[in-house]
């Protein structure tokens, strides 16, 4: 380790022990239980049926995870030190990076300096003040990120629909779908779409720094520290409802009976002995958790190996299946969800985004006079690049070594964490009864509710449970990846996705093409125009609904 790496770890053992203001949001790290705690990450899975500890002993080069930042903060420092005297002054300050964060980001370079200059105050940055600034801004070492889904499977239907609160949907439950969804129909139209069903408090795009665009909620969360628990917290008490006691702010122990069983099993948090976990108690209980499942894994940085991942433990029979296809990849069955673990290497990203641009270099560099003016870099199009930063020495000659050194800080800096990437191919409630695919629900699509997830109840009990929806999830580890390529064609197809237009009833009669309003392929009794015995006179099957079929045979010859 050296000389300035040794110092950014004092200071931050410094910091943690409060001598010095750093990681404000992030003070009160989780300990750790087992031999490796400091290269384990821990992650809750809010999981249909109960919660689920997973613990995932990460080492990058056969060293401890966190590492990555501290390596990071001496390589960026060592970058911006120009005249190497283990300072950042005001000069060199133009060049500091600016992560987001508008106490810190804003003003003059000599108004930023001011505000990082805390301790001593001498104009400027030492590597540990430095240190205080990147890790306010970076977070801990590793995230979570989700990867563009379905705006369908935020839909949960199985709460809406379970009448009785028993976690099922019986086959009577469905029969009643159409009622007990008349309440989220706000346009009254008859038809539930993505925004009427959908809960309020669902957080489908998070903005993570550092992060890539179109990440999505997902039901993993990390527990690092005190914010990141009391955030757990309340995701479990809005998860799981149906075990909640409001008037104590807590949830029943019988939420948490199938999770551990291990040295400290949940009773013990029960500090009042009430049958009940409240806030204080749940978060005692993240902060020690048991793991339910340990994996281990080995991700390359600078070192040339293949990545590899280990499945170690589990302490409860929730975790099934447990497979290894290959040395890199784990798959196992928990309760109804299908886990598939994968690390990857992306070592090779960097030089491959620093060749890219070099390559492209050439290319504009029109006059091919062996620089770029601000123009001609414009043409490079690097997404949020400033030739400012880029031109060192300021002399409106970017030459290819400046623009190599400012590609590598840019692009290394998603390299110090490591991030877990969700991506869910399973299929909710919503898109089995979403017949006709047009991300509504019709009152015949409701109708033929029972019909459609009869295939799905395996246990033939007349009732659908989550378990027998198996989810599907795919969790890939990897360090960060250069973001310098944003664009991602399923985000547009996804967008226009999310505004496309229900098109006008093309079958049956004319009638019965403009007196379809909602475009759902039937007419109701509120949407038909004539009397109500025309009406049962037209409705064959006396299903509540007139069809194409239906109004073709009242009137074949004519509209």
């Amino acid at each position: 380790m050296t000389a300035s790496a040794r110092t950014i770890c004092c200071y931050l053992t410094a910091a943690l022990l409060g001598l010095v203001p750093l990681r404000i949001s992030l003070a009160g790290e989780v300990a750790g239980s087992t031999p490796q705690a400091a290269t384990s990450q821990r992650i809750l899975l809010l999981a249909p049926s109960a919660p689920v500890v997973i613990a995932v002993n990460i080492q990058v080069d056969e060293a401890d995870f966190c590492a990555t930042t501290t390596d990071y903060i001496e390589r960026l420092f060592t970058s911006l030190d120009r005249n190497e005297d283990q300072f950042i002054d005001q000069t060199e300050m133009e060049n500091v990076p600016a992560f987001g964060i508008r106490l810190f980001d804003q003003g003059s370079p000599a108004e930023r300096l001011q505000l990082l200059d805390v301790a001593p105050r001498d104009q400027k940055l030492s590597i540990g003040e430095f240190a205080t600034y990147i890790h306010r801004a970076q977070g801990s070492a590793f995230r979570i990120a989700g990867a563009p889904t379905r705006t369908s499977q935020v839909i949960e239907l199985f709460r809406k629909l379970d009448y009785n609160g028993d976690g099922s949907v019986s086959d009577a439950e469905f029969e009643a779908s159409s009622r007990a969804l008349t309440q989220f129909d706000r346009d009254e139209d008859e038809v539930l779409n993505l925004a009427e069903l959908r809960p309020f408090n669902a957080n489908q795009t998070q903005t993570v720094v550092g992060g890539g665009q179109g990440e999505t909620e997902t039901p993993f969360r990390q527990l690092d520290n005190d914010r990141s628990i009391r955030q757990a917290v309340d995701e479990l008490l809005k998860k799981y409802v149906e075990h909640a006691n409001p008037k104590q702010d807590a949830l029943a122990l019988a939420c948490f009976s199938s999770t551990s069983s291990g040295a400290s099993p949940i009773q013990d948090f029960d500090q009042d002995a009430d049958g009940y976990l409240n806030r204080e108690e749940m978060s005692a209980w993240l902060h020690h958790p048991v793991s339910d499942l340990q994996l281990d894994m080995a991700l390359p940085r600078q070192k040339a190996f293949r990545p590899t991942l280990k499945f170690v433990s589990k302490q409860t029979p929730r975790v099934t299946e447990v497979e290894s296809p290959s040395r890199s990849r784990l798959q196992l069955r928990l309760d109804s969800l299908q886990l598939e673990f994968r690390v990857k290497s992306s070592r090779h990203m960097l030089a491959d985004n620093v060749r890219f641009y070099q390559t492209r270099f050439r290319v504009v560099d029109s006059d091919k006079n062996g620089y770029l003016s601000p123009n001609e870099f414009m043409q490079l199009n690097i997404p949020g690049a400033d030739y400012q930063k880029a031109d060192k020495d300021q002399d409106e000659m970017l030459h290819k070594e400046e623009l190599t050194d400012y590609l590598i800080q840019k692009t290394s800096s998603v390299q110090n964490q490591v991030v877990m990437t969700v991506s869910n191919d399973g299929k909710s409630l919503f898109e089995i009864l979403d017949a006709d695919l047009d991300r509504r629900l019709s009152p015949r699509e409701l109708k033929n509710s029972l019909k459609r997830v009869r295939e799905y109840d395996k246990n033939r009990d007349q009732s659908l449970d989550p378990a027998e929806l198996r989810g599907h999830f795919k969790l890939t580890f990897e360090l960060g990846k250069p973001q310098l390529f944003q664009f991602d064609p399923r985000m547009d197809s996804m967008a226009m996705n999310q505004n496309s237009t229900i098109p006008r009833t093309i079958s049956g009669p004319r009638w019965f093409q403009r007196m379809d309003r909602n475009r759902d392929g039937d007419i109701s009794e509120r949407e038909f125009l004539f009397d109500a015995a025309t009406f049962k006179r037209l409705d064959q099957n006396q299903d509540h609904l007139i069809s194409a079929d239906e109004a073709e045979a009242f009137s074949p010859k004519s509209d």
